[in-house]
């Protein structure tokens, strides 16, 4: 454990000019003290870091100082290529590209005859079907939030109404296998996540905007918890259908009581949830709240008057 911190904290001063302990602390869940052994450790074994005094201070670490190609083993040089590969795939990148070919040029040179499999990572987050459409649009995403333009995109929001906006797109999000765009929407006036695959039409405009800063931490990626009602839903889960619930659910949150299958999980309360609920028919029964089996026999109700 003390090695796996002490290798974090390395990238961590490789990649940030200054580092505070009380940061690195808190980071990784250990006393101040235990930080400032780790940083003696690494000076001891020929890691140039120096420290930075007063209330800016901090560990830092000389810029010239960079690892050896051989830190890492041809296989590991390989998973990293893939997945690389695998992101440009979806969501074609120059500086990532560009990053690849690095990698292969400098491991190219430190292993002769090293050459590059296809790799077992695939990412395609578009539609069955046609998915040309799909990435083309996250290329102008990704355009847009490069070159900071503006984008007018017609939107289809999760209770069918259809919007024309203009937003201020900063980071692209991949998150339980779907793209959204994190981006500042003036019809709104506040910062949304805009699931890719809702966005009909994206257009990017001549007009710039000004970036702001935003950190991996200051992100909402519990997004749908702040922007409609979640409640706390039991299921009980035939055999039929529980690999399909397990996939939609996390099988970390479906568990075996007694011989059956349940579920107990925290999801937005909204129509896309009642008709998903509806699509697994008798093999997936809500078992509370009151409140989302109400909604689940009056839509199955409806269901049935459509057809009498």
């Amino acid at each position: 454990m003390k090695f796996e911190i002490m290798l974090r904290i390395l990238f961590e001063l490789m990649s940030k000019k200054c580092v505070k302990a009380n940061y690195l602390a808190q980071k990784y869940e250990v006393s101040v003290r235990s930080i400032h052994r780790y940083i003696s450790a690494l000076e001891m074994a020929g890691v140039p870091i120096y420290t930075i005094r007063g209330n800016q201070g901090g560990f830092s670490i000389v810029d010239t100082y960079k690892f050896s190609s051989t830190f890492m083993t041809v296989k590991e040089f390989e998973q990293t290529i893939s997945a690389l590969s695998a992101i440009t795939d979806s969501v074609p990148n120059k500086e990532l590209s560009n990053v690849i070919n690095k990698l292969k040029s400098t491991v190219k040179n430190e292993y002769s005859g090293f050459d590059v499999k296809g790799g077992n990572l695939i990412i395609d987050a578009g539609p069955w079907g046609d998915t040309v459409g799909y990435k083309s649009k996250l290329i102008v995403i990704q355009k847009s939030i490069e070159e900071c333009k503006k984008l007018q995109i017609k939107y289809h929001d999760r209770n069918g109404e259809v919007t024309d906006r203009i937003i201020e797109p900063h980071v692209i999000v991949f998150k339980q296998g779907l793209w959204y765009v994190f981006a500042y929407c003036h019809l709104r006036e506040e910062f949304r996540f805009f699931k890719t695959g809702r966005i009909e039409q994206a257009n990017a405009l001549n007009e710039t905007f000004i970036r702001r800063d935003l950190s991996q931490m200051e992100l909402p990626l519990n997004f749908w918890h702040n922007s409609q009602e979640t409640v706390e839903i039991s299921f009980e889960i035939d055999k039929q259908c529980l690999s399909d619930v397990e996939e939609w659910l996390g099988i970390e949150n479906v568990s075996m009581l007694n011989g059956k299958y349940y579920a107990f999980v925290k999801l937005p309360f909204d129509n896309g949830l009642i008709t998903k609920i509806m699509s697994y028919g008798n093999g997936l029964k809500v078992l509370s709240p009151k409140s989302v089996k109400e909604a689940v026999k009056k839509c199955a109700k409806d269901i049935l008057a459509n057809y009498n």
